[in-house]
């Protein structure tokens, strides 16, 4: 299997350039189309059965107040007929990038620098060699799922109840994010929701009738304010980014709001959280300023449970193999990785490619960790599979 990921890893480099050349932002859902038939063409060519599920329609939640996007769709492959053992891997193909201004793939020795190239573009290509070089060394007898989604980088809003819906049933499941910075996977992930400030006030002119007025700008002020002491990084993380409110210097505004983003280390810490948030809450229609606050959940705590352990051990004797010693360890960010355990899944994620700079223009990934990265994912997906009695 070490042998095929090597002779198959100059083919899957050119394949990652393409990949990072052909762009796909979050917010271009032409692009994501795009992305997906070449995802659905890779597949094919593994043998997997191909599964489409459109992107659901406008979303009434407060995930969409800042132009989130409902990406263009999930594609899921399915391939061996052993479901008692299969395994998931979950992949994106959307980026935070903008279309990016010069070249889509600039190599500099032993790194190459492009929109995604390693967040998570590099972690596709992992995928795909590991399974060809499964495929190529004759392992016929391992079944797995790809799913490739094009809206995580936005909060998976329409993608993830399609991934609650398809995890269920899978052993394992394996998420091609970039690795930490010294090359661990990630096996604990924050929760993060987002929350939602609106406030009411009463317009009046600034000048004339300015005691007539209530300020919903001010109000939102205090609000945020009192907001941003509910934090205790890095257990508990509030970020009010988004800020509305005013329609003119000269008019005492009654409307305004603010989106931000919130994130904990356990579910105390969330719980925290949701109770500060909630308490922020005051006045009514007829009582003004109004401020009303609402919060939604769309990743929660991904935990170092027994079964991850178990993955874990898996996962490191198989870097033994490769004369390799992996770490595994927490990050502050939150993946697709946070949904599938919630389900129910076992799940480790960092498998992919190592690299830095990510959603940067000069983010960048390590040339050489590909095959890395495909040979440990092969043979951990390989000892995952022969741990478990059936």
């Amino acid at each position: 299997m070490i042998d095929a990921v090597r002779a198959l890893e100059p083919a899957a480099r050119s394949q990652w350039r393409e990949l990072v050349d052909l762009e796909s932002p979050s917010v271009d859902a032409g692009a994501l189309v795009r992305a997906l038939a070449w995802i659905e063409r890779a597949l094919v060519d593994l043998g997997a059965s191909i599964e489409r599920v459109p992107a659901p329609g406008a979303m009434d939640r407060i995930g969409a107040p800042d132009g989130t996007s409902t990406g263009a769709g999930v594609v899921a492959a399915r391939c061996g007929a052993d479901d008692q053992r299969r395994m998931l891997l979950c992949t994106h193909l959307d980026t935070v990038h903008a279309r990016w201004q010069g070249a889509t793939w600039s190599e500099s020795g032993s790194r190459v620098v492009g929109p995604g190239v390693a967040d998570m573009k590099g972690g596709v290509l992992v995928v795909l060699l590991a399974l060809r070089a499964l495929r190529q060394a004759g392992i016929e007898d391992l079944s797995w799922t790809m799913v490739a989604t094009t809206d995580e980088e936005t909060g998976s809003w329409a993608s993830r109840d399609v991934l609650t819906a398809l995890a269920p049933g899978h052993v394992a499941a394996f998420i091609p994010e970039p690795a930490m910075a010294d090359g661990s996977i990630v096996v604990q992930r924050p929760g993060s929701a987002r929350v939602l400030i609106e406030v009411t006030g009463r317009a009046a002119h600034a000048g004339r009738d300015a005691a007539n007025g209530i300020s919903a700008v001010t109000a939102l002020c205090e609000a945020v304010a009192a907001a941003a002491r509910l934090a205790d990084p890095p257990r508990r993380i509030v970020n009010m980014a988004l800020l509305r409110g005013g329609d003119a210097a000269n008019i005492i505004p009654d409307r305004a709001s603010s989106v931000g983003n919130i994130r904990w280390q356990s579910e105390a810490d969330g719980a925290a959280l949701m109770d500060g948030f909630r308490a922020l809450a005051r006045g009514s229609a007829e009582e003004l300023p109004h401020v009303k606050v609402e919060a939604e959940v769309n990743r929660p705590v991904k935990e170092r449970t027994a079964s991850v352990e178990g993955l874990v051990a898996c996962m490191q004797a198989a870097a033994g193999e490769l004369g390799l010693t992996v770490g595994a360890g927490f990050t502050g960010g939150v993946s697709d990785g946070n949904i599938i355990q919630a389900a129910g899944v076992p799940t480790l994620d960092g498998m992919g490619v190592r690299g830095g700079n990510l959603h940067r223009h000069d983010e960048f990934a390590e040339l050489d960790s590909l095959g890395e990265r495909a040979a440990l994912l092969a043979l951990t997906m390989l000892r995952v599979r022969d741990s478990i009695r059936v």
